[in-house]
């Protein structure tokens, strides 16, 4: 019986390792997962190991930096990242066209003093993106918070940037710090309609043609009684309108930086419902909307 017990030790402990970032109290080493997409040459700390996805459970605890450059690209990216005895970290990058139009993320605990506390760090790039945790609004990045040990899904989104969701677990006695780096997204302008000429004995007039998905739709401050919801979106000149509060809301409408809009209160913190068309509402977050009393 003791035999059979040392034997099946090992696959146990292998086991519990591999499920989701686990703590191992057996051990005092520390667990490394890279991945990337597409495959990448790895160096980690100045020493050339291998190429993602890449896998290593005995590494020393302490400071690491990882380089990995694109087999097909040649594209290069590193980041630093703090290995914690018993914990298995996560690295993840998904390399694009060029940096700006890539992301990354890294998963990685922190020990609490109290082994029955459960908690979350997220921090992002770009600062201030909204944050949602299983679909409900958490605020904007960086966010500290108590959660409940388990799988949860982070959905992440910002002006300018790509839609982005990570899932990850948290485990007991831990706190998760989710880094993460957003990729920029991709402007295509839209193109000027060419007139069809026709043969009409005289030419009528056409209307004015739209060149951008974000007509103005806001009216004047002057004839809007307040309180009213200004948008505030300077760097992007427009705002995501969605049919429910959160970012799996499904986008209704985009409005401009500076427009004015008809509100009415709701007790979905961190969100506006405003009214962007005559009997239409949406919701726009308070990011990049402020009220105006």
């Amino acid at each position: 019986m003791r035999s059979r017990l040392l034997r099946t030790l090992p696959i146990l402990l292998f086991s519990v390792f591999l499920a989701g970032c686990q703590f191992n109290p057996f051990t005092k080493k520390s667990g490394i997962q890279i991945t990337s997409h597409p495959d990448a040459n790895l160096v980690i700390n100045g020493k050339s190991v291998s190429k993602t996805p890449f896998y290593d459970e005995n590494l020393s605890p302490g400071l690491a930096t990882i380089q990995m450059t694109a087999i097909d690209s040649g594209q290069s990216w590193e980041t630093k990242i703090n290995l914690v005895s018993g914990t298995l970290t996560t690295v993840h990058r998904e390399f694009g066209s060029t940096p700006d139009k890539s992301h990354s993320y890294t998963l990685s605990f922190e020990k609490l003093s109290n082994n029955k506390d459960s908690s979350v760090n997220i921090i992002s790039l770009p600062a201030n993106a909204t944050v949602s945790i299983d679909g409900r609004p958490a605020g904007f990045t960086p966010v500290t918070a108590d959660i409940a040990p388990g799988p949860h899904v982070f959905s992440f989104t910002a002006p300018g940037y790509q839609d982005k969701i990570v899932n990850a677990a948290v485990q007991t006695g831990y706190r998760l710090v989710l880094n993460l780096t957003m990729a920029t997204m991709e402007i295509v302008p839209t193109p000027t309609p060419t007139p069809i000429a026709t043969p009409s004995a005289a030419p009528k007039p056409t209307g004015t043609t739209t060149i951008t998905p974000l007509p103005k739709q806001a009216t004047s401050s002057a004839a809007l009684t307040k309180p009213y919801i200004e948008i505030v979106s300077p760097s992007m000149k427009w705002a995501r309108v969605r049919e429910t509060p959160g970012l799996n809301g499904t986008e209704l409408a985009k409005v401009n930086h500076g427009d004015i809009f008809p509100y009415k209160e709701n007790e979905t913190a961190g969100w506006f419902n405003i009214e962007y068309l005559k009997g239409s509402w949406g919701y726009v977050s308070s990011r990049y909307a402020k009220l105006v009393k």
